[in-house]
């Protein structure tokens, strides 16, 4: 148990930092909300592709996809972004939404495609 703990404790700061540093390559300053949906969408992508390698690794399982991908990706931000952009136009506000969770969703069915491909 203790070690599936540290495995996501040390995954998780890793995902945090990638997040951070690549939040902050991408970061546009007239659209800030951008690197957020990337990282999601992206995260959502890789998600697939890992789950449909490593799914019956527990450990490498619990690192890769709960600790760094989950680290990566973000519902919070996602969820502050939202409330900035209502502030602003709720028109904005809907098509991030449903950006983000559909591109995510779509993203991690081409990931898991991808993924058993690499398998097979």
């Amino acid at each position: 148990m203790y070690s599936k703990v540290l495995l996501v404790f040390i995954g998780g700061g890793l995902g945090t930092v990638l997040r951070f540093l690549l939040n902050t390559l991408i970061n546009v300053s007239a659209l800030p909300q951008f690197s957020t949906l990337f990282i999601n969408v992206l995260g959502s992508f890789l998600f697939g592709i890992i789950y449909s390698i490593v799914a019956e690794n527990s450990l490498v399982s619990i690192f890769l996809l709960t600790g760094i991908l989950g680290g990566f990706t973000t519902y919070s931000q996602f969820t502050f972004d939202l409330i900035e952009l209502n502030t602003q136009s709720q028109l904005s506000t809907l098509g991030y939404f449903f950006s983000t969770v559909l591109l995510s969703i779509f993203g991690a069915l081409i990931g898991v495609y991808i993924g058993s491909k690499m398998v097979n």
